[in-house]
């Protein structure tokens, strides 16, 4: 029994500081994946918070926001470990010898009132018991129906739950003894007047109708069982409650948000063959053993919108990267073998995945429709970026049909609600769309805000008293903020850092302040990190 689901779950994961199409593009390509593989777990994820252009979305079409991640590194969640068997302390010795036969198992979990993890116990316990168990048994507080159980009886009649005392075997009845066993039904009689708690009367021999008033009377339990006195005397002592001979002392045992790493350290220490796994309230879930580390070769993941190291989730390197759907420049996502990995140079990815829907003939429902289309507005400026296609309108034209969208309204309602800055901090505007990039040596950060009927005044000195601190802490070189009017087409840039001349070069400007207006350039990814590239290469 595997539980976990290594190659049944995939993470589709946007870029951090996700924006609208970082967000909508996995859930889309999420939904199309699902529907020609059911059998796959698709989920799409995001790495950061959403920004309120996004919320607007994705509240406007009813699609709830994806599940936060903190990284990708192995957990023990994603292992295909072995499902638990648990039982409860007072399951006898025979019937959890029994479960571990059924379920091919060789460790199960014992378990609390609760169903907390108590102990562990193994077939090497339950044998090793067994074997040590000599003439002169005695129970302790074993329930009475794991006595039923085990000699496979039926009570004639039943006092008390739990049994206590030595078990005696044919002969005398010496005081002390808690079970008496024999298929002489005058031995049964004299231990029934002795008041012993039980006697068991085997090979079918059965008690009178005046011992079974008797038994009644002095609180005697009696079972009848069809296997003979042999049988009966040596199946007793797997009665025994399980907790009995469970390790309860220095358990080792590991939660499903283990990492990994850390797991591999703590089985060097050990000589365990498995380890119990445990769920965010301590219910035991699994058992863990070294092979299913040694078989399990990282999370399976698709990345969509990026395809750097620096913009994708901490622990890429540990991942297992599927598919790479993208429309940014190919940089430093490595991966150990060929895989899927589409780039075009469309405005949107979500123009890449309707593309998709579209060669497998699938129409997306109205709200998967209605997110990829938004996707692409936001992406493209309205279709007013450079980077917009012919594609992209195609696809937005085809997409507000089926959404049943009036785009120039709903545009300026998703800009209007995502340019918003009221209660923001300097540091949250930075933060909301901040990427980074590595050139040639140079780390440069690029954030970008757009702006919408809105007037920053004094806001532009404190951003850029943010931006030095933002600059120092991540160590850019060139540390660049894009205001972008999306209505009149042009950005505003704010830039601090050592290599202002980076600015110059690539705009041709005055780069003397701490900042520049360039008409016309709306684009991140087309007018600005080209040319800051082209400037460093030209250095």
């Amino acid at each position: 029994m595997k539980m976990s689901s290594q190659g049944n779950k995939v993470y589709l994961i946007g870029h951090r500081n996700p924006d609208t199409d970082s967000i909508c593009s996995p859930i889309a390509y999420a939904y199309l994946r699902s529907r020609l593989e059911p059998d796959i777990e698709f989920v799409p994820v995001r790495l950061g918070p959403i920004n309120r252009e996004t919320q607007f979305v994705l509240d406007y079409f009813r699609v709830p926001v994806p599940a936060l991640i903190e990284n990708v590194y192995a957990q023990v969640s994603d292992l295909a470990f072995d499902k638990s068997v648990n039982v409860n302390g007072d399951t006898s010795m025979r019937e959890a010898w029994r479960l571990m036969t059924v379920h091919g198992v060789k460790t199960i979990s014992v378990t609390g009132t609760r169903g907390e993890l108590a102990g562990v116990a193994t077939l090497g316990d339950i044998a090793e018991a067994h074997l040590e168990t000599g003439p002169n048994l005695d129970l302790r507080d074993v329930p009475l129906d794991n006595l039923l159980g085990t000699l496979g009886g039926v009570a004639r009649v039943r006092h008390g739950n739990t049994v206590s005392g030595r078990v005696t075997v044919e002969g005398p009845c010496p005081a002390g003894t808690g079970v008496y066993i024999s298929c002489d039904p005058a031995a049964l009689s004299r231990a029934i007047h002795s008041g012993v708690w039980v006697v068991v009367a085997t090979s079918g021999a059965r008690v009178s109708h005046e011992d079974l008033a008797a038994a009644v009377e002095k609180g005697v339990t009696v079972i009848e069982v069809g296997i003979s006195t042999y049988e009966a005397a040596h199946l007793i002592s797997q009665s025994r409650p399980v907790r009995e001979i469970m390790t309860q002392d220095n358990l080792v045992a590991f939660d499903l948000d283990d990492y990994l790493d850390d797991v591999r350290e703590t089985m060097l220490h050990f000589k365990y063959r498995n380890f119990p796994v445990m769920d965010g309230n301590g219910i035991p879930v699994g058992m863990l053993a070294r092979r299913h580390i040694l078989d399990y070769s990282g999370k399976n993941v698709i990345l969509v919108d990026h395809n750097e190291k620096s913009q994708s989730a901490e622990g890429i390197a540990q991942a297992r990267v599927l598919e790479i759907i993208d429309h940014h420049r190919i940089s430093s996502v490595e991966t150990d073998q060929p895989i899927v990995f589409i780039n075009r140079p469309v405005g949107s990815t979500a123009t890449i995945v309707y593309g998709l829907f579209e060669q497998k003939g699938i129409v997306p429902p109205k709200e998967i429709a209605g997110i990829m289309c938004a996707a692409m507005l936001s992406d493209t400026l309205a279709m007013k970026s450079p980077t917009t296609t012919e594609e992209d309108k195609r696809a937005v034209s085809a997409l507000s049909e089926i959404a049943g969208l009036d785009v120039d309204e709903f545009t300026a309602f998703m800009f209007e609600a995502g340019t918003s800055l009221e209660g923001k901090t300097e540091l949250d505007i930075l933060m909301s769309d901040l990427k980074e990039f590595h050139v040639a040596g140079f780390k440069i950060g690029v954030s970008q805000v757009n702006i919408y009927k809105q007037n920053l005044g004094r806001l532009k000195d404190r951003l850029v008293d943010a931006m030095e601190r933002v600059k120092d802490e991540r160590g850019f070189d060139l540390y660049l903020m894009m205001l972008t009017d999306i209505i009149n087409e042009g950005s505003e840039v704010l830039f601090v850092g050592n290599r202002s001349e980076l600015v110059e070069r690539a705009f041709d400007v005055d780069a003397r302040g701490k900042s520049v207006v360039l008409p016309g350039v709306i684009s991140r990814k087309k007018q600005v990190i080209p040319r800051i590239i082209r400037a460093i290469n030209s250095l």
